[in-house]
């Protein structure tokens, strides 16, 4: 290692400062206030804290000379270690100093990366698996279609503000403030730094596995041959849902088609000034709940599927409403 980019990582380190928002910055400007944290096993903890900031840094980044990578590595392991003394004080700060008095810091910074790596992992999970894909061809010939008369793209299951809530976890940031069946509405990436926000993430993440069973539970043998194709809409599994729920109230089919007419049909029957009918609302809520038990489907996926059908007639009616 050449020894000025070592030298630059110190410093870097060294000249960091805890976020004040941190709860670990929370507890020991608490400790300060209670003489609870002597100096000297003050001092250490900032010394551990330093000591796994340059593991992180060891560990994640491949070019020691990128500032902002480094800059970005320390932030993360305060946040870490902030989160794992959260975690482990139910965020009492009187309790947080109490175990920062008795643990080594190490021990908060594993319990917080636990906590984050697993919602790193469902987040590429869902990266790497959130998409229908399109039939091999053994399946198109079991069908009695070709390729060249389906639709090749795969279907994605999140929205493109889904796939930006996704990317940002991976680098310990998210998008969103409060959770959302579909994310409509998100913000530029920041730091997560506190709980609530972790619990926020781990439920969204919830909300979009549920809704990849709920849709693997459809039949799918015809998602490739409609006309225009799921893919070249924003939201297509939104798409695909309104074509099911107008099918179905229609002409009591499972079919997934949509064109402009049987829409305005569904309009002029379903909604009165872009509300929709709670008869019908119920009848089509109640059909997708018995449409998954039937399929064995877990509660979770059930209860996500029906606010999901809520939200979709709802986003509907406002539709409507805006023309």
């Amino acid at each position: 290692m050449h020894p000025t980019t070592k030298t630059n990582r110190f410093s870097l380190v060294a000249d960091a400062t805890l976020d004040s928002r941190l709860f670990l910055a929370q507890a020991l400007a608490h400790g300060d206030t209670l003489d609870g944290i002597p100096r000297e096993q003050a001092d250490t903890l900032y010394q551990n804290i330093a000591a796994i900031a340059h593991k992180l840094i060891t560990m994640k980044t491949r070019d020691l000379s990128d500032e902002s990578a480094l800059r970005t590595h320390i932030q993360t392991a305060f946040t870490l270690t902030s989160l794992g003394l959260e975690y482990g004080s139910k965020g009492d700060l009187d309790k947080a100093v109490r175990l920062l008095c008795k643990n080594r810091v190490v021990k908060f910074f594993q319990i917080g990366n636990t906590l984050t790596e697993k919602l790193l992992d469902r987040a590429q999970h869902l990266l790497d698996n959130g998409a229908i894909l399109p039939p091999t061809s053994d399946e198109e010939r079991m069908l009695g279609t070709n390729y060249t008369d389906m639709e090749t793209e795969s279907i994605q299951i999140y929205t493109q503000t889904e796939l930006e809530f996704l990317k940002a976890l991976l680098t310990y940031r998210t998008t969103i403030r409060t959770l959302q069946v579909t994310i409509r509405e998100a913000d530029f990436p920041r730091a997560f730094i506190h709980l609530a926000e972790v619990d926020t993430i781990d439920r969204q993440l919830a909300c979009i596995e549920n809704r990849c069973h709920y849709v693997h539970a459809l039949p799918q043998e015809n998602l490739f041959s409609l006309d225009p194709p799921l893919s070249i809409f924003p939201n297509p599994i939104e798409q695909l849902t309104l074509g099911l729920i107008v099918n179905l109230l229609l002409y009591r089919q499972i079919d997934f088609q949509l064109d402009a007419d049987t829409r305005q049909d569904f309009h002029e029957l379903a909604y009165i000034d872009g509300e929709i009918r709670p008869s019908l609302r119920q009848q089509l809520l109640d059909w997708v709940s018995q449409y998954l038990e039937q399929g064995h489907q877990p509660d979770a996926v059930r209860t996500y599927a029906v606010s999901y059908w809520d939200d979709c007639l709802r986003t509907e009616g406002q539709r409507i409403s805006s023309e």
